[in-house]
């Protein structure tokens, strides 16, 4: 079987066609693969690193949910719509009377203040006891329902006695709608 010169011309050019395609074609396309295919994996790795790091978010989103339930439950409770002055003195002044520092107690509501979000209202005491009536007394504020900020407290011994003047200088705080 001989093949005539027409034949071998026309295999020629076949040959020919195809080794310049995969020279320029094939090879061009194989290293633009190769690249896609390695920058695709270098994005799975990102996507893998960022789904580990954002791992922890459902359960940080959980606990925020908790918190935000628990908080609105008690911020209306600590921080009220009213100024709500009396029933407020009346708990400083039971808290006093408990402690045994209300014998001479003086209580001076000063002028609110207005704040972005929310109002003070400053608030002087004058007292005189021994210092763990004060203890007491501080720890019954610490544990009001009432959102109440010690800001100052001087404590000066008296001329006669175990007894102490005590001046305490707190901030109550309230929202105004």
């Amino acid at each position: 079987m001989r093949l005539s010169r027409d034949n071998l011309i026309v295999l020629g050019v076949v040959a020919a066609i195809t080794i310049a395609y995969v020279l320029v074609v094939h090879r061009g396309q194989s290293a633009t693969l190769e690249e896609i295919q390695t920058q695709t994996a270098e994005r799975r790795r990102e996507i893998e690193a960022d789904q580990a790091k954002a791992a922890p978010i459902p359960q940080m989103a959980r606990e925020i949910e908790t918190l935000k339930r628990r908080f609105d439950k008690d911020w209306q409770r600590r921080l009220p719509q009213r100024q709500e002055l009396a029933a407020f003195l009346r708990e400083i002044s039971a808290g006093l009377s408990q402690a045994g520092l209300g014998l001479h107690a003086t209580i001076e509501p000063g002028k609110p203040t207005r704040g972005p979000l929310y109002n003070r209202l400053p608030i002087t005491m004058k007292v005189e006891g021994d210092f763990l009536a004060l203890a007491g007394f501080l720890k019954r504020v610490d544990g009001m329902a009432r959102l109440t900020r010690i800001e100052q407290l001087r404590i000066a011994p008296m001329d006669h006695g175990r007894d102490l003047q005590i001046e305490v200088g707190m901030n109550i705080y309230f929202t105004e709608q």
